[in-house]
């Protein structure tokens, strides 16, 4: 008799079990995949704002990455805390992707100004007006500068000022040259002054800033290494320890001072984290 029931309340247990996955599985599917449809809409619109298209067999792959780093982070770990972990981190790996993809954009912007500047002393010396300079850059140069000096002329031509369109693309790349430049231009077209002498003088001065840049980017390469090496660090002996003596930690684990002490070092690596970053990085 006994054993009837266990074997009903078994069998009650998992039919109860079953009927709930069966309901949650669906629901959870259709809410991710509602939720990723929005994000790859918002990521895809954010992209294309500069020009960026992703195929949509690249938005499916990407569909696929939390899965992936929830299994790996599952096995490595082997614990449902790094299932979860990895999941999340997977799903802000698209938007990690395109703003890397955005940066790089910008990056090859910031390299093609000097020459597109050069282009337009050129042609503005040769006779040309700023409109029809800017049709000589997009003819010359390449994407990415290309592109949105197009857009510029897109929108004069569909009836937007000048002006306004240089201020959408000191919106849609943000650099301090680009505001230079733009901010160069409006001042000269409301005073009057000559565009070809206010170029010259930008092109020798971004050169100049961009050189400075990397001058400086190459002497705090040491101290951003030593700081990523320090960050990883303690982590990584810390998990060495643990693996070769899993009762090492214990002590500090158990004893409510041990907690403290292991809460102030990380406080302490946080800081000294803050502190390497900020000293390692200058602004001009």
């Amino acid at each position: 008799m006994a054993a009837l029931i266990f074997i009903l309340i078994a069998f009650s247990v998992f039919f109860l079990a079953f009927v709930v996955i069966a309901g949650l599985v669906p629901l959870f599917v259709s809410r991710y995949n509602l939720l990723r449809q929005a994000r790859d809409t918002r990521i895809a619109n954010k992209l294309e704002e500069s020009f960026i298209f992703w195929e949509k067999e690249k938005f499916l792959l990407l569909s696929f990455i939390p899965f992936i780093l929830g299994i790996i982070s599952f096995v490595l770990f082997k614990h449902i805390a790094g299932l979860i972990l990895g999941f999340i981190l997977g799903l802000g790996f698209p938007n990690f992707m395109a703003t890397i993809a955005t940066k790089a954009r910008i990056r090859r912007f910031q390299g093609q100004l000097v020459d597109s500047l050069m282009i337009l002393t050129s042609s503005l010396k040769a006779g040309l007006s700023f409109i029809q300079a800017i049709e000589v850059l997009c003819e010359e140069m390449p994407a990415p500068i290309s592109q949105e000096f197009y857009l510029v002329l897109k929108e004069n031509k569909l009836g937007v000022s000048l002006e306004e369109s240089l201020r959408s693309l000191r919106k849609r790349i943000p650099l301090e040259e680009v505001n230079l430049v733009v901010t160069s231009i409006l001042i000269s077209r409301e005073s009057g002054g000559e565009l070809t002498k206010v170029f010259s003088r930008l092109t020798e001065t971004i050169r100049n800033n961009i050189k400075l840049k990397e001058k400086i980017s190459t002497l705090t390469l040491q101290g951003k290494l030593q700081g990523i090496i320090m960050m990883i660090m303690p982590f990584a002996f810390g998990y060495f320890v643990y693996k070769q003596n899993p009762d090492h930690f214990t002590v500090m684990l158990q004893d409510q001072q041990g907690r403290m002490l292991l809460f102030i070092a990380a406080g302490l690596q946080l800081v000294g984290m803050v502190l390497i970053k900020k000293f390692s990085t200058l602004k001009i």
